[in-house]
């Protein structure tokens, strides 16, 4: 059986008065994680900046559907969350997994079927407005299923030269594709249903680590968050590889977890775990080295009672071993890069280089890592308010930020808490994974890209759980809740007036 955490002794002085204000710094054993009157306060703050954001801004006001769907969104999101979590779907725990699984999986086949047709009949392919990335995938992975279908197995040489890149970063993706079209006859909408597949598992493996972590009542919070999130349902409907991608990042995270809390430690229940981590590489290369730090850091960090000296032998042995032999250079070549876009401020020549393109945004060139730094938990906020075409992802996206937004205010208050108690060497791994990512994404040029958030969503979510069970604990504390709203508010009309007033339209 998994190992249960050792506990530090309580703090002493002002963190341990923090902490007994907290409750102990434990999930609340109150009847419901998330009460009515955070769901209530979520969605009227959102309908209310949508108004006024659509008559300020009625020129650029959004497509009726984009506004729809974005309404929809928030409200099943927040209802259905409130509901799930009061009703008996969380309090029975027989088949949880079960029912948390087809939950997930129903709404994201359907939703992929309906936007699979839409871009068919609208834009007269299965891409529809985001086409650049995914008809590159899409192309590689018909060019993988002939390589096969030959019985020629060289991929990494003759991707290679197809690509004019030997980045290994996209080449599991396009090798993955690969064999799914040669399966199926290269049928697009096979491969995305299997992404709704790969989604919903990704719910599953995330309430597994929550349950692990922070105990069933938020585990099963956590997966119900992930399983109603609009934002992982499109990335079901696309060809990019965020799906598989972060399917790969939670199941290394959860198997890695439960390896250091097993009492039995052997060889064999190291090399799955890193021949995961030797996958995520495959898909993205920085991804890889993140969640490599962060098991390593989590192994120095951990109570020797925990994981003992020679589990860490093994596993910093045969990780460095493995990783340098699957991607050394690919390692070096990234490593080296960052450092240099420190040193050069490369960085802020992206942005001004944004600044100035024909569709760039006149305020570009003053966000930086200094802007993105705080915010780097809660943005993008929503676009409600369309400046040119070309925007439609975040349009439709609109509702899904926002709900990234306000549940971000609890993920905010978990990793403070966490800190100042010291509770966060209890959830080590998750924890220094998120940290990780986040200051590599701030000092990136995608800090702001909705995209390159969803690795770390699921843990969000999952940190975003304890936050809410440490305010619905303790009701002196539900009024910082309406505080970010509020705050929440002014920032979603300040953001919708930058992307107007930095092109010239407002």
């Amino acid at each position: 059986p998994p190992q249960a955490p050792m506990m530090p002794p309580p703090p002493q002085g002002w963190r341990g008065r923090w902490l007994r204000r907290l409750g102990g710094g434990q999930v609340t054993s109150s009847r419901t994680l998330f009460p009515r009157w955070i769901a209530r306060d979520a969605i009227l703050t959102y309908l209310f900046a949508l108004a006024i954001v659509s008559i300020m801004y009625s020129a650029f006001h959004l497509p009726w559907y984009y506004l729809l769907f974005g309404v929809v969104s928030v409200l099943a999101f927040f209802l259905c969350a409130y509901r799930m979590a009061k009703g008996t779907f969380s309090t029975r725990k027989r088949n949880f997994e079960k029912r948390i699984f087809w939950v997930s999986f129903v709404p994201r086949v359907v939703f992929t079927l309906v936007l699979y047709e839409v871009f068919q009949v609208y834009y007269g392919d299965a891409f529809g407005f985001e086409n650049a990335d995914p008809t590159y995938y899409h192309d590689l992975g018909i060019y993988v299923s002939n390589m096969i279908a030959k019985g020629d197995f060289h991929f990494y040489d003759n991707i290679s030269q197809w690509s004019g890149n030997k980045d290994i970063a996209d080449m599991g993706y396009g090798v993955y594709l690969g064999f799914i079209y040669w399966l199926a006859g290269q049928s697009i909408l096979i491969a995305r249903l299997l992404k709704c597949m790969w989604s919903s598992l990704t719910v599953v493996l995330l309430y597994r680590l929550a349950k692990r972590n922070f105990g069933s009542q938020a585990a099963r919070l956590a997966a119900v968050f992930c399983a109603l999130w609009p934002n992982f349902w499109y990335y079901c409907t696309t060809h990019l590889k965020e799906t598989e991608m972060v399917f790969l990042t939670v199941l290394f995270i959860e198997q890695a977890d439960q390896m250091l809390r097993s009492r039995k430690f052997t060889a064999w229940k190291v090399i799955p775990v890193l021949l995961i981590a030797a996958l995520i590489f495959t898909f993205r290369t920085p991804l890889g080295i993140i969640a490599i730090l962060a098991l390593v850091f989590s192994i120095v960090m951990s109570s020797s009672k925990v994981v003992t000296w020679g589990k860490r032998f093994i596993v910093g042995g045969l990780a460095i071993a493995l990783i340098i032999t699957v991607a050394g250079n690919q390692i070096e070549e990234k490593a080296h890069g960052l450092v240099e876009q420190v040193q050069t401020d490369q960085q802020k020549n992206n942005m001004e280089w944004r600044s100035q393109r024909k569709d760039g945004n006149a305020f570009a060139k003053y966000a930086g890592a200094a802007v993105f730094a705080p915010m780097i938990l809660t943005i993008p906020f929503p676009s409600m308010a369309v400046p040119y075409e070309g925007q439609e992802l975040p349009q439709l996206l609109n509702g899904g930020n926002f709900i990234k937004n306000a549940l971000s205010f609890f993920t905010i208050f978990a990793f403070f808490i966490l800190v100042l108690t010291g509770e966060w060497r209890e959830h080590l791994l998750p924890f220094s994974f998120v940290v990780g990512y986040l200051i590599v994404l701030v000092l990136s040029t995608f800090a702001q890209s909705e995209r390159f958030h969803q690795p770390v969503m699921p843990f969000e979510f999952m940190f975003a759980v304890y936050g809410c069970s440490l305010i619905v604990g303790n009701r002196k504390f539900k009024r910082w809740f309406i505080y970010w709203c509020v705050l929440l508010f002014v920032a979603t009309i300040i953001w919708n007036w930058f992307k107007l007033a930095g092109r010239g339209l407002a």
